[in-house]
């Protein structure tokens, strides 16, 4: 199933997490309205029609706080 790989910061300070973006992951089925590989046409489309759980990636940690945090 197509997923959704997400990029954050490690804010060590606090703990928090910070979204920098995120990349949708190709399953290759043929049976993924969202692949690639999905036929067109596709009739009757009985294929599924969500993406999968998002993986998240922690891609750098950092050792001050969050933004949120550094207002507080």
């Amino acid at each position: 199933m197509c997923h959704r790989l997400l990029r954050f910061v490690k804010h060590t300070a606090c703990g928090h997490n910070s979204f920098q973006g995120d990349s949708v992951i190709d399953c290759r089925s043929r049976d993924c309205t969202i692949s690639s590989h999905h036929p067109s046409p596709c009739n009757p489309c009985t294929c599924r029609r969500y993406y999968g759980q998002p993986h998240r990636l922690i891609t750098n940690e950092v050792p001050d706080k969050c933004p949120l945090c550094k207002r507080s």
